[in-house]
């Protein structure tokens, strides 16, 4: 037979929201499981223990704590980012703290934090799809208006070159047909984001990919003085990819890092299967993640520029064209993942890719 206190640790356990209860003496009494996901803290590390043992002396939730008992009323903090794990990734909770006191019992705390990451994880999913469908619309616009009168240009540019017999007045439609050809080679650039539905899926090694491309890219000058690490995960099982379209994806991720190390400095890639699942817009059931993030040892990313990188045609480059990191957020949303860009706290970047885990059925 079920004792109470265990039905009460099976039913709380089973609750999508955080609980802890603390005593008078600030001790921790009771923690359920999603309470310790979220702070990532044992229940059996902070039994009995204060809280203040194991967190930062600025975190929100001791914050909260204190004003709860100083004012001796229910105190609420939304959207409270947590301090980062060693991972690097944050959470963006709410919190409640509730002084509580049965009869003569000395009063406690009940705290309970809801995990509002995931749909956080939703919402910017929902917004990388819309705006790369937006502008795969611009695009697919823009390049048909154009493309036909840059015909137009060129053969008269070409026509104008063989009529001139002087060779200081051929270099003008000559220009004239560098020019069109550069922008030519922009349009079909651009067509990559027209080109939004027609994936090809088949089973792929992820690792072997990798390692293809920096095997294949690596012998290039700029790679000279880059040292490269790898970090695999090998529980990663054999994924459905469009193989050709999540190369791309990754050499321009990797192709940004080298230029942002001047060709000196270290590469890292990183792969592993993610604790979460994503639940996404397109489906009923959520599916378990994977991650790959590429890290460099450059300057990092300006943070007034972070908001911005995947933006198409946004670059800080003389000769880029900003289409590089836009094509692979493209080709990740169209994968169901996500791309993001973040800067390290030792200095560098990482651009991660997360995709949800699908096998070939």
């Amino acid at each position: 037979m079920t004792r109470p206190n265990d039905r009460l640790s099976v039913i709380l356990d089973s609750l999508r929201v955080g609980v802890v209860a603390i005593d008078a003496d600030r001790r921790v009494e009771l923690q359920n499981a999603e309470a310790s996901r979220i702070l990532g803290l044992s229940a059996t590390a902070t039994r009995g223990r204060p809280l203040e043992e194991f967190l930062a002396p600025d975190h929100p939730v001791l914050s909260l704590l204190a004003r709860a008992l100083e004012q001796q009323r229910e105190v609420s903090a939304h959207a409270c980012t947590l301090p980062q794990r060693p991972s690097g990734e944050s959470q963006l909770v709410d919190l409640t703290a509730t002084p509580i006191g049965l009869d003569d019992d000395p009063p406690g705390t009940v705290f309970t934090l809801h995990d509002r990451t995931i749909g956080r994880e939703l919402e910017a999913l929902l917004d990388q799809r819309a705006r790369s469908e937006l502008f795969s619309q611009l695009a697919s616009g823009f390049a048909h208006e154009v493309r036909n009168p840059l015909g137009g240009i060129r053969g008269s540019a070409e026509l104008l070159l063989g009529k001139l017999d002087s060779p200081e007045l051929q270099r003008y439609p000559e220009l004239i047909r560098d020019e069109t050809d550069r922008i030519l080679r922009l349009l079909d650039d651009l067509a990559e984001f027209t080109r939004g539905e027609d994936l090809r899926p088949q089973p792929v090694n992820l690792h072997q990919l990798l390692d293809n491309l920096v095997d294949l890219h690596g012998q290039d000058a700029n790679w000279k003085g880059i040292e490269m690490i790898r970090e695999y995960d090998p529980s990663i099982p054999e994924l459905v990819l469009d193989r050709d379209r999540m190369t791309q994806v990754f050499l321009n991720l990797v192709r940004n890092a080298v230029h942002a190390m001047e060709g000196r400095g270290q590469l890292v890639l990183r792969t592993r299967v993610q604790a979460q699942f994503q639940i996404s817009p397109d489906e009923q059931r959520p599916a378990r993640t994977l991650r790959v993030d590429v890290e460099d040892t450059g300057p990092g990313i300006p943070e007034e520029d972070l908001p911005h990188i995947f933006t198409p045609f946004f670059t800080r480059r003389q000769r880029g064209t900003g289409l590089g990191l836009a094509v692979a957020q493209h080709w990740v949303v169209r994968h169901g993942g996500q791309i993001r860009a973040s800067n390290l706290p030792r200095g560098g970047a990482r651009l991660s890719v997360q995709l949800p885990v699908r096998r070939q059925r």
